[in-house]
């Protein structure tokens, strides 16, 4: 009853929050007025940076291959570092709402609009994988079953955003932070309390559990090529940390928020690994994703299990938050504004009507999501195989020498290989260049080509088509102006 009464407060709170907040004006709704200083802003970036991927799937990446779990968000962690350095400050300079907007200014309007496509179709499965994972939590202290606890998740996670919009994100975040990793702080303190660190019990953890930086689960190609590219890009070229940077109140306010930032995920990273770890210790044999709900539901007292949980689901709820305006801006601002051309106020209320739109797209999905690391990463898969390159080359386009139909192309053929090297197991892309071809690309970048092999045709294309279609004299007139 305490547990309950704790958590229906956590949401009604932030349900007031989102309510008080609904008439501000349309900058404040997509930008937080662009008036958020350092703190605010790195407390935000590291809200949503842990969210689902943080609270189940790292905990259980620990639980199921140790301490090399943390490389999840620890390569997040230290792409903010070059984004802080060297990024930034570039994407508050631009004054823009969203990353489409970036590729709009390099590229033109074509460019832009298949971008927010790819970006809005990624984003909605990454919610989906939010929605799961509070779904997973707040089921382990309400007997609701998990349908009816993603349904109570979707309805308060897509109110409050749909009310409250990037500002009360960005106010909110600020202390949802602090809950979190005093939420992840208590839940070490359980579980080491119930002997998790005893010779016996760590001794009997499956063989390189305790192995850092490489494990027999993990290797130096894990390590060195497919997470610095497929889970580290989102970082350095991802809407929802770009969404975030856009709010700040100067370039200066950007870059350090962006560092401090990186500073809090990189020990948070760790200690998500080592909880994951210690838990496989005191249960071993359960599903790795239900590792911490095993264990708030065998070790924490009445009362202290719901503390925990609205930690936890506060840093998911940012994360949802964020992704979810950050995909309601892009569809309304980038691709339907344009054809209907609104208003202010018209794309502010088109937008709000997206978030309910894509809240309920996400839920739909989120009932087939097959686990949360694996639904994150193919998300990741498409969006880092149809944007990220042509995103991250936008800032030195003309040295690079990329074009607008360099760029396109890009966008469309690297993020359409990635949505059809997931669809029914890749079998697609099978079909379409023979199994003999398909089998030496799974020899030659391993069983993670689904998520490389986008990747890769992004690159490939974005620099040939830049070279037999370059930028035309006129075009380089018009952007000089």
């Amino acid at each position: 009853m305490i547990d309950l009464i704790v958590v229906s407060g956590y949401f009604a709170f932030m349900l007031g929050v989102g309510w008080r907040a609904r008439k501000g004006s349309p900058d404040s709704y997509w930008v937080a007025a662009r008036r958020s200083r350092t703190f605010p802003v790195s407390a935000s970036l590291v809200a949503t940076i842990f969210g689902a991927s943080s609270t189940v799937g790292i905990i259980g990446l620990g639980y199921s291959r140790g301490l090399t779990g943390a490389w999840w968000s620890l390569v997040g962690g230290l792409a903010l570092i070059p984004f802080g350095l060297f990024l930034a400050a570039k994407v508050r300079r631009l004054g823009v709402y969203t990353l489409p907007d970036i590729l709009d200014q390099a590229y033109g309007r074509k460019v832009s609009v298949a971008g927010a496509v790819v970006i809005s179709l990624a984003w909605c499965g990454i919610v989906a994988a939010q929605l799961v994972a509070g779904a997973l939590i707040l089921e382990s202290v309400l007997p609701l079953g998990l349908d009816l606890s993603l349904a109570v998740v979707t309805v308060v996670f897509v109110l409050y955003t749909l009310w409250g919009g990037q500002l009360s994100v960005i106010r909110t975040d600020s202390w949802q932070v602090f809950l979190f990793g005093g939420a992840l702080l208590a839940a070490l303190v359980l579980v080491v309390s119930a002997g998790a660190l005893g010779g016996t019990r760590l001794s009997a953890l499956p063989p390189g559990h305790l192995g850092f930086p490489t494990s027999p689960g993990f290797g130096w190609y894990h390590l060195l090529v497919f997470y610095p590219l497929v889970v580290g890009m989102p970082y350095l070229v991802g809407p929802d940390i770009y969404s975030r940077v856009l709010c700040a109140e100067s370039e200066g306010s950007a870059r350090s928020a962006s560092l401090y930032a990186a500073l809090a995920v990189i020990p948070l990273s760790l200690l998500l690994a080592v909880l994951g770890l210690l838990i496989h210790a005191l249960f071993p044999g359960i599903a790795p994703e239900a590792a911490l709900t095993t264990a708030l539901a065998e070790l924490a007292p009445v009362g202290v299990k719901g503390v925990i949980v609205i930690g936890v689901l506060g840093a998911i709820m940012s994360s949802a938050d964020t992704t979810l305006i950050s995909a309601s801006t892009i569809l309304s601002l980038n691709v339907l504004d344009p054809v209907f051309e609104l208003g202010e106020r018209g794309r502010l209320r088109l937008t709000r009507v997206l978030v309910v739109a894509l809240g309920g797209l996400a839920w739909g999905i989120a009932a087939f999501q097959e686990g949360i690391i694996s639904s994150l990463l193919v998300a990741y898969a498409v969006f880092v195989g149809g944007v990220a390159l042509p995103t991250l080359a936008s800032f030195w386009r003309d040295r690079l020498g990329v074009s607008p139909a360099g760029a396109f192309w890009a966008v469309v053929l690297g993020g359409s290989t990635a949505i059809l090297g997931e669809v029914r197991g890749g079998s697609l892309v099978q079909s379409l260049i023979g199994s003999r071809a398909f089998g030496f690309l799974q020899r030659t970048l391993g069983p993670e080509h689904a998520a490389i092999l986008p990747l890769i045709i992004s690159a490939l294309t974005l620099f040939l088509v830049s070279r037999m279609f370059p930028v035309r004299t006129e075009d380089a007139r018009t952007d000089s102006r």
